[in-house]
């Protein structure tokens, strides 16, 4: 299917100048994506071509990228023919090649003074390989030819490596000691704040701080990164790390200058950099390193006998997650349950509303559970009895009156219950324990909200309308 160019968005872009966004070629819309000129959009033989280059080898036409008239991008599509009609232009190119050495080697070959051990092998790319005055059959020449040494090209040079050799030294953070300032950075590796000096092994901020000792005590200059705290020791390598970290689809951490192609890997990263706290001295970190030592000494036996564990869960098992909520310090021991808590408790947010009477619940299975109410609806079974209930855990419930289990007890008095509500209701009722509900109107306490309900319309002829505007009021 041929591709057409769009003459009234040319003219439209030449009158008005609305055309900047469009693509290049056919003057279309580049909304599905565009691809400008000096992208690089494939490799030929390791070297990298833009799109400019491969619309100049298909065309003969150059291609200016820096024009503020022209639009500079070029949506997919063109993109996607262009990069098709280059491709087929190296295939091409390479069969001439193959068949131009096929028949060169043919003409090589002279038939009427060959000598009878001359044998002929032709190589992957049809050119002629042969040996004179050989002694032996053809399998033995094969032989030869299969296990003659090879031709090996020069390396390219390898970067300098890092001395691991130097002073003894400290993590100042944490005491771990460290025979060369080179392990003390890998155990800084994950601090946003902190990196060690590779002569002295001195800890310094990143970025300014370390640049101006590395200025002022080892007459060292070093260029420092604006985005990030990394540092170099020439422009080149500056201008490098720019245009490879910070530009184009990069996405760079500007903690530590590790650098990602996806947002969502930056964004778990980011997670390293997170202030963690000792569960026992409220010490803190900022490197995950630092924490994980200070917590082998300052709380030995944390970590479980790992024998005990099954194969997937014995990783991280000496630092289990914990979070806690800063309105009241409940733990939990994953993220998402502590976002919960907060949207739920402390912010009394619930999502969920009946269609029938408008009472409003935080989950989805809360508010199915209380549309039986209206419904009527009897679902769950006891295996025992037949009994049909409300809910899986009124199943629960209802089958360990069967089979008399009460797996809650009182810490006070050994009584056992069937759930934790009845018995948090025992302890406040019988230990004094906990939390009550206050009455407004004569500071009689209750344990459970709905008898204080009971109580001030029987008690205050109250209802429930009543007891909103009043405490609008008093708000």
């Amino acid at each position: 299917m041929t591709r057409q160019i769009d003459i009234k968005a040319i003219i439209s872009h030449i009158l008005c100048g609305d055309g900047l966004d469009k693509c290049r070629i056919c003057m279309g819309s580049t909304q599905e994506g565009q691809v400008f000129l000096g992208d690089t959009v494939m490799k030929d033989g390791g070297k990298s071509v833009t799109l400019g280059e491969i619309l100049l080898s298909i065309t003969g036409l150059q291609m200016h990228f820096n024009e503020d008239v022209c639009p500079n991008g070029v949506c997919a599509a063109c993109t996607n023919l262009a990069i098709s009609a280059f491709q087929f232009r190296i295939l091409v190119r390479h069969s001439q090649n193959a068949w131009s050495n096929c028949f060169n080697s043919i003409n090589f070959i002279d038939g009427e003074h060959c000598p009878q051990s001359t044998y002929l092998i032709f190589n992957d790319n049809l050119t002629l390989q042969s040996i004179k005055h050989f002694n032996g059959d053809m399998k033995s020449y094969v032989k030869h030819f299969i296990n003659k040494p090879k031709i090996y090209h020069e390396k390219p040079e390898k970067k300098e490596r890092i001395s691991r050799n130097g002073p003894n030294c400290v993590c100042s953070d944490c005491g771990k000691e460290f025979h060369s300032p080179y392990y003390l950075n890998l155990h800084l590796k994950n601090s946003s704040l902190k990196e060690a000096c590779w002569l002295c092994a001195r800890m310094f901020a990143r970025g300014g701080e370390m640049k101006s000792h590395l200025l002022h005590v080892h007459k060292i200059e070093m260029i420092v990164c604006n985005d990030c705290p990394l540092l170099f020791k020439n422009e080149a390598d500056a201008k490098a790390h720019i245009r490879k970290c910070h530009s184009g689809n990069a996405y760079t951490c500007i903690d530590c200058g590790s650098t990602f192609s996806k947002r969502a890997s930056l964004g778990y990263h980011s997670q390293m950099h997170a202030v963690r706290t000792c569960r026992l001295c409220d010490a803190q970190f900022a490197n995950r390193g630092c924490y994980r030592y200070h917590r082998s000494k300052c709380e030995p036996n944390a970590k479980p006998n790992l024998k005990t564990l099954p194969r997937n869960k014995r990783s991280n098992v000496r630092d289990p997650a914990r979070f806690i909520c800063d309105y009241c310090k409940k733990v939990y021991p994953t993220r998402p349950q502590l976002q919960n808590h907060i949207i739920w408790i402390h912010m009394d947010k619930r999502p969920h509303q009946c269609q029938w009477c408008g009472k409003r619940f935080y989950t989805s299975a809360r508010l199915s559970e209380h549309s039986v109410v209206h419904t009527r609806e009897r679902k769950f079974a006891c295996d025992i009895c037949g009994m049909k209930l409300v809910s899986k855990m009124a199943v629960v419930y209802h089958r360990r009156r069967h089979t008399g289990e009460k797996p809650y007890e009182c810490e006070d008095c050994g009584e056992r219950f069937l759930s934790s509500s009845r018995r948090s209701d025992h302890v406040k009722r019988k230990h004094g324990k906990g939390l009550k509900l206050e009455c407004s109107f004569c500071k009689t306490a209750f344990v459970r909200n709905h008898d204080l309900q009971k109580h001030i319309k029987k008690m205050h002829w109250l209802d429930e309308s009543d007891m909103k505007s009043d405490a609008k009021i008093q708000s």
